[in-house]
């Protein structure tokens, strides 16, 4: 049964149509009848029933099936976005009146780019660890994205709040420094530069390599070094800059800590002997004008603790 189904709605938009999108979004994420059938606990015709239910309702169609397979229709892709920020706005009602009542419950939706793993100046794991002391009732839905995901992700309600590095701020969103870190230009065993020993040999051999870009991010405007390189591979995530640079095929750019454990292997080295490292500043992104719920403030505040913490540890050791 829906999660939603206690809820009072007005007439024109009763509780069984609440439950079909529930199941309509249950598909769409499933990518199909078949698959949806394991998370809903339902037969793929119930499903199949349930849709065409919903179709009838709103009067249109929402989704193409068959041989062909499952697909979206442009009004179904309108609907199931609609739908989202209807249960998020659902949620979020949930959890501001239990917060009202100063108990932490709901859920905790998060998003963080995919090498905070290895980052110890926005300790993460650290808060998620102080946060889930604190709330353990509390649901916890974390994703790892590329920061344009994760700006996307915030502005439309999928998440709460998102951690990362984000050069060309969004209107609608507020940003807020947590840290920073450095972030370096590497290449790997293999590859010429790996065994260039002074910058003259560097200045020589750069405009003959191929330099691997981050796809999220403009690198002429943050990478200065990159202007004019020669460049037929780009990467989505860190893990997929590191990669193609650990082929020894190409350099391109990595957090300090995420590349420290190759650098230890021998297996990488930054280029120019840190002649082109840059600092990164490292964000917390939320949605303006959304007051966040006592969940949220909370979760945010353990963040901040944390890193200031981290801040005063490196400011004493520096």
């Amino acid at each position: 049964m829906c999660k939603y189904s206690a809820l009072m709605l007005p007439p024109a938009f009763s509780k069984a149509d609440m439950h079909l999108l529930y199941v309509f979004c249950a598909v769409v994420e499933a990518r199909g009848f078949s698959a949806a059938q394991i998370s809903l606990n339902v037969s793929a015709s119930t499903i199949s029933r349930q849709i065409s239910d919903l179709e009838t309702r709103l009067g249109m169609r929402l989704c193409q099936r068959g041989r062909k397979g499952f697909r979206l229709t442009d009004k179904g892709e309108i609907v199931y976005a609609a739908s989202h920020k209807l249960f998020a706005a659902l949620n979020q009602f949930g959890e501001t009146v239990d917060g009202t009542r100063g108990k932490l419950v709901g859920r905790l939706t998060v998003a963080a780019v995919d090498n905070c793993v290895f980052n110890d100046a926005a300790p993460l794991m650290d808060a998620l660890r102080d946060f889930a002391d604190l709330a353990p009732d509390v649901s916890i839905d974390l994703h790892s994205l590329a920061p344009d995901d994760i700006e996307m992700d915030v502005q439309d309600g999928r998440v709460a709040i998102g951690v990362g590095v984000f050069h060309k701020h969004k209107p609608g969103l507020v940003y807020e420094l947590l840290a920073e870190e450095k972030v370096a230009l590497y290449c790997a065993r293999g590859h010429p530069l790996f065994e260039a020993d002074t910058q003259a040999e560097v200045d020589r051999l750069l405009p003959e390599i191929n330099f691997c870009k981050r796809a999220y991010l403009n690198e002429e405007l943050v990478a200065p070094v990159s202007r004019g390189l020669r460049s037929n591979a780009s990467a989505h995530q860190i893990e997929g800059v590191s990669m193609l640079v650990l082929t020894g095929r190409y350099i391109g750019y990595l957090p300090e800590s995420f590349a420290d454990i190759w650098v230890r292997q021998g297996r990488m080295r930054s280029v120019g002997n840190g002649k082109y490292d840059l600092t990164s500043e490292i964000k917390l992104v939320s949605k303006r004008g959304v007051e966040p719920n006592l969940v949220v403030k909370t979760f945010i505040n353990l963040v901040k603790r944390r890193c200031g913490r981290k801040n005063q540890e490196q400011s004493k050791t520096g």
